[in-house]
């Protein structure tokens, strides 16, 4: 898929989900920094998308730094964060530690190295740090990912439609994202594919130990209305010698 069409979906993202999955993800982390100490004002945000988790926590006075491997989705996250670089959670290309790190937006479901990707972040992090991410119920693919009629949103500038299926022998989800944005004056297509991987709870935490990670809260999200688990939305720090 050309860049320009990638703008594309990355503004009728934005415009369809990222913000309304936002709105209710500030509850959660507001209710974060109330519990949980943050000595160093530090953040990174990994899979930043359009720098929405950026510019919440810029605001609450962090110095923060956005990631992501897409570079059309990095220039939607520029109208919002001035410090954002390309990378791939699997070898982040960085040596700072920071006092907070959060992937949202059920990133870590796309990846089938779970356990690596949380070895790269536990390198950025040191004892006091904090990391904060959510990642699908299992019980939302066969539930939500196969269901027949795609999912639509659509507003005067953009439409899209989401297809999706569930694998259960694998475990995977697949996703067939089609329609349309406006970039700049023009009428760009959108027409790409997705892929995601159904992990259990019992898997997440293995994987996080498997880092050195210990989850210290795990919170039941439903960021859609769905009336059900949609997410797990963990907040974990890093193991020491005396933990």
């Amino acid at each position: 898929m050309s860049d320009e069409s990638y703008d594309a979906f990355a503004y009728a993202y934005d415009q369809a989900l990222g913000d309304r999955f936002f709105r209710a993800a500030r509850r959660l982390l507001n209710r974060v920094l109330e519990n949980h100490r943050i000595e160093v004002r530090t953040h990174l945000d990994l899979a930043c998308g359009s720098a929405l988790a950026i510019e919440f926590f810029e605001q609450r006075g962090f110095a923060s730094t956005g990631l992501d491997r897409s570079l059309p989705m990095l220039e939607v996250a520029r109208r919002r964060a001035s410090r954002v670089i390309a990378g791939d959670l699997r070898a982040l290309p960085l040596r700072a530690t920071f006092g907070l790190i959060t992937c949202l937006y059920d990133s870590l479901n796309h990846f089938d190295e779970l356990a690596d990707v949380f070895h790269q972040i536990r390198a950025r992090m040191n004892a006091e740090s904090l990391l904060v991410f959510d990642m699908n119920d299992p019980d939302v693919y066969p539930a939500i990912w196969g269901m027949v009629e795609p999912y639509v949103a659509e507003g005067p500038d953009f439409h899209l439609e989401i297809a999706t299926r569930f694998d259960a022998p694998s475990g995977r989800g697949h996703a067939l994202v089609r329609g349309w944005a406006m970039v700049g004056d023009r009428r760009v297509s959108i027409e790409e594919r997705h892929q995601q991987r159904a992990y259990s709870q019992e898997e997440i935490e293995a994987a996080l130990s498997a880092a050195s990670l210990k989850p210290v809260e795990v919170i039941d999200f439903d960021p859609f209305g769905e009336s059900r688990r949609v997410k797990l939305f963990y907040v974990c720090r890093a193991l020491t010698l005396d933990s």
